[in-house]
């Protein structure tokens, strides 16, 4: 677990919220372009449109990526709340 100021807490969950943001706009942008493009082909897939599949397990595979991402290159392990024993030492 990382000691860090309180700046740099601040600075760090503000990235780990833009990059969350990032992942669910991908994963938005891939559901809806691939559900209207894919919408007039035709195509089955297992008895199912192919839009379907392509749109709703494709954002699945595209959000199980985008944590694993978060996990091993945004997000950091540190406690945000103050240690009891620091809060006894100010007053």
């Amino acid at each position: 677990m990382m000691k860090l100021t309180k700046e740099e807490q601040h600075r760090q969950c503000i990235k780990e919220i833009k990059a969350t943001l990032l992942v669910v706009f991908i994963c938005f942008l891939w559901h809806v372009l691939t559900a209207f493009l894919l919408n007039g082909t035709g195509w089955t897939v297992f008895h199912m449109p192919v839009w379907f599949v392509v749109s709703v397990l494709g954002t699945v595979v595209l959000a199980v990526i985008g944590v694993f991402w978060l996990l091993k290159f945004v997000f950091v392990d540190f406690q945000y709340e103050e240690d009891e024993s620091e809060g006894e030492n100010e007053q």
